[in-house]
């Protein structure tokens, strides 16, 4: 319940930069994130991200790059990106379908 009303903050209080991302760049800079987000969408106990909304996903990232929301690998992970990577990354993220289970 907490994770579901943090997200929906999220989603609402951050600020809209989304623009078009480069899905290409995206794909190019995923190799960090599929460290432990599993690319095929499975959950071993962290979040799958394949498929997600782009703005929902641009607004967790921000969030975690203002350190807003708490999980100090992801606050490293976020802050290192600029917005263009983030933009990126959702469009790629976004077009992936997870696998079936």
């Amino acid at each position: 319940m907490l994770r579901t009303l943090a997200f929906c903050t999220a989603l609402v209080t951050a600020p809209h930069v989304l623009a078009a991302g480069d899905a290409e760049y995206g794909e190019y800079l995923s190799s960090q994130c599929v460290t432990c987000h599993q690319a095929s969408g499975s959950d071993k106990g962290i979040p799958p991200i394949v498929g997600w909304d782009e703005a929902a996903f641009a607004a967790v990232m921000l969030s975690y790059k203002s350190k807003e929301r708490e999980h100090p690998v992801m606050r490293m992970i976020a802050g290192g990106l600029d917005t263009e990577q983030i933009e990126a990354l959702a469009a790629y993220f976004a077009k992936l379908e997870p696998a079936d289970p």
